[in-house]
């Protein structure tokens, strides 16, 4: 009989997030931009954490269209036209602390 494989254990993850509103104009925003009543952390090095995650209005977006390094989120033409005025921008940064 095979040798049963080991049973998943949960990871823990550290988790943060950037949040703004655009102003239906700008494509580049920086820690000036973030709205602390959120909880809002600053935009963090992308190379300290595990997973980078964007959202425009709820909607995740792929990396194609953004970049991030740390203090600065650009939004890249090729993700089209700028949001609209008050549409919220979510970074999520998610940081595995272990491996299993």
């Amino acid at each position: 009989m095979p040798p049963v494989p080991p049973s998943p254990r949960l990871l823990r993850v550290e988790t943060f997030q950037y949040t703004t509103v655009s102003d239906g104009i700008k494509r580049i925003y920086t820690n000036e931009d973030r709205y602390l009543e959120y909880g809002s952390t600053n935009i963090l090095n992308p190379t300290t954490v595990s997973y980078v995650n964007l959202f425009v209005n709820g909607m995740l977006q792929p990396s194609s269209l953004y970049e991030v390094e740390e203090g600065r989120l650009t939004l890249l033409p090729s993700a089209g036209p700028v949001p609209d005025r008050g549409v919220p921008l979510v970074l999520q940064f998610i940081k595995i602390l272990n491996r299993g």
